[in-house]
């Protein structure tokens, strides 16, 4: 959203409403103590802002700390990165008033339940002059009434990692494949070409929902509309479900979840040739399969009809700062050093593969280095193209509770072969019943669903 559209800034809601507000995201509550704040630091004393955040963020958050320092001897930044319950310890932290760090890392489809509480910092004003430099699809969801209470981090761009040897086996060229239909043609070809030894992906039929999720964005389907009314039932999201039963009953897929030793120990071995994922997948290729470096490629995902998109998003994180945070002003300028610099977020992408969300950060030299690990292929490049036509998913607080309804229905559309419209129609009823949202005009369910 452009800055110039946003709302004016809106009173603070009372401290009862944004405790219940807060109470409303808890599950169960975890026992621990929470520690009172320190105090403001006084004039011309050195300010310390700890950080949370986890894994290879957190890493790549204090390879960043000493040259911030540098720049601003006055602010000491601390990283915790032990991630232990790190989303319960934080809410409990919110509702209390105490306890919280200066900074806070979420994922992205976490960050919508914590925006309408009134316990984060309101970075409208900030923010303003960055509006335009980050993908708009996560902007978007940085965003609550038009206000911005979270900066994107990292995105996951989605493409199609190959092995260069089972498509030269089989005589598939990487570039022939436009649409989904292209890649189903070329599995079929591949598995009957191998007696059924190679197929095309891995896809389980209990973890549909994050293939579904890519999909959906190269549709413009989605679940909620902007106002958070259930839209889930569309023709778009039939397009989507059209191309996942395609993959399905072509039977080109090896039944087994994207993680796990099986999926793993498939990077070294023939049983599968492709892997349609986020940027993100490249990491974990080179740990488990650092032998095969040079035999990797990848092409753009394919598209679900010709001329149409080709990428889609899975994943990424933010970062927020509580409202009692006792030093907003250097945790902000943290925050603005690590994300929405170019040099920060070009460090981070080259030593920890974060890929930004940053676009500025996109005629960076880096992104046309070839990288040996994929046979001198400019990866970098491939995966940046159209992130700016990847439309917004609009993710609610209740996002992640509508996620566990449909992966649970999914199953039996598959294993039940349910028609597209009738089971869409079907989560439009459950979704509106067990949320409390309403249907939008033009997606209420069909008569028989």
């Amino acid at each position: 959203m452009m800055a110039g559209h946003m709302k004016k800034p809106r009173r603070p809601a009372p401290r009862a409403r944004r405790i219940r507000s807060l109470l409303l995201l808890v599950p169960m509550l975890l026992a621990g103590c929470l520690q009172t704040p320190p105090p403001p630091a006084p004039d011309g004393q050195r300010v310390s802002v700890e950080v949370w955040s986890w894994n290879i963020a957190a890493g790549s958050l204090m390879a960043l700390v000493p040259e911030f320092e540098r720049q601003h001897p006055g602010i000491e930044i601390r990283i915790d990165m032990t991630g232990a319950q790190m989303q319960s310890r934080f809410l409990l932290s919110l509702i209390a008033g105490v306890g919280a760090p200066g900074i806070s890392q979420l994922q992205l489809v976490d960050a919508p339940k914590f925006a309408p509480s009134g316990a984060l910092m309101d970075l409208t004003d900030r923010a303003a002059p960055y509006a335009d430099a980050f993908s708009p699809s996560f902007w978007e969801n940085c965003l609550h009434e038009g206000r911005v209470y979270a900066i994107p981090w990292d995105m996951g761009p989605c493409a199609v990692f190959y092995k260069r040897d089972l498509f030269a086996r089989y005589g598939i060229e990487p570039e022939s494949i436009e649409t989904w239909a292209d890649y189903v043609a070329a599995g079929k070809r591949m598995a009957e070409a191998s007696d059924g030894q190679t197929r095309m992906l891995a896809l389980s039929v209990s973890g549909l929902f994050p293939f579904f999720e890519m999909l959906m964005q190269q549709t413009s389907g989605g679940i909620f509309d902007r106002e958070g009314r259930i839209i889930i039932r569309s023709a778009e999201n039939v397009a989507a479900l059209e191309v996942l039963r395609a993959i399905l009953e072509a039977d080109i897929a090896v039944p087994i979840n994207t993680a796990g030793p099986e999926y793993y120990a498939s990077f070294q071995n023939d049983t599968i040739a492709t892997y349609p994922l986020a940027v993100w997948l490249g990491g974990s290729i080179k740990d488990y399969a650092a032998p095969t470096a040079g035999n990797w490629g990848v092409f753009r995902l394919p598209a679900v009809s010709p001329g149409g998109l080709r990428t889609s998003n899975l994943g990424g994180s933010v970062l927020v700062i509580p409202d009692q945070c006792q030093d907003k002003e250097a945790a902000w300028k943290f925050v603005e050093h690590v994300l929405c610099t170019r040099e920060a977020q070009i460090a981070q992408y080259r030593n920890f593969d974060l890929f930004p969300c940053l676009m500025t950060a996109f005629d960076d030299p880096l992104f046309d280095e070839p990288d040996p690990f994929y046979g001198g292929q400019k990866v970098r490049r491939l995966f940046a193209q159209d992130i700016e036509r990847i439309p917004t998913l609009t993710r609610t607080k209740d996002w992640n509770e509508a996620m566990r309804y449909i992966t649970q229905a999914l199953s039996a559309w598959e294993t039940k072969k349910l028609d597209h419209t009738v089971f869409l129609s079907q989560m439009a009823v459950k979704l509106e019943r067990q949320l409390g949202r309403a249907i939008a005009p033009g997606h209420e369910p069909v008569e028989g669903g």
